[in-house]
């Protein structure tokens, strides 16, 4: 499969929409109402979805300098520690200051992904750190597919508590 990069760009928009609209009408103390997934909140996803996109905005970067970007072949237990690590750093940001990243890293990513060429995204052997898989994929992984996935959780948790 290829995804261009007007593709890759409207699934950043279109999975940001609806994660957006899952959210729609919750109250602030729904927002940071432990529970959600374990002890985290649907605040602490947010931190964490823009945790990880803001890594993404600096691995793409990194690639557009012709460097391989650091920390991209973490394993799950790294993954893992490195969540649990962002948690921490995070878990009491403010509300309006964690809306505010999440809105912002968005833009960046956009940015960043409109200054790719076309081969970036989609020639397999471009980045060898990728190991034979095309850019979009990767963008997709940490960004707007990892955005679905958590959409699905916050939509299935809204259904499950009535919020």
């Amino acid at each position: 499969m290829i995804m261009n990069k007007s593709e890759t760009l409207t699934a950043l928009r279109v999975n940001r929409d609806a994660l957006l609209a899952a959210l729609d009408e919750l109250s602030v103390s729904a927002l940071q109402e432990p529970g959600f997934m374990v002890d985290w909140s649907v605040k602490d996803i947010l931190t964490h979805l823009t945790a990880c996109e803001a890594e993404l905005v600096t691995w793409l970067a990194q690639a557009r300098q012709g460097k391989k970007p650091s920390n991209t072949n973490l394993t799950p237990a790294q993954v893992d520690e490195q969540n649990a690590q962002w948690h921490k750093e995070y878990k009491d940001r403010p509300l309006d200051r964690v809306l505010a990243d999440f809105r912002a890293v968005r833009g960046q990513t956009i940015k960043q992904v409109e200054s790719l060429a076309e081969e970036d995204l989609n020639y397999p052997q471009r980045y060898s750190w990728l190991r034979g898989s095309p850019l979009w994929e990767w963008i997709e992984g940490e960004a707007f597919g990892h955005e679905a996935e958590h959409t699905a959780q916050i939509k299935a948790w809204r259904e499950r508590t009535g919020y």
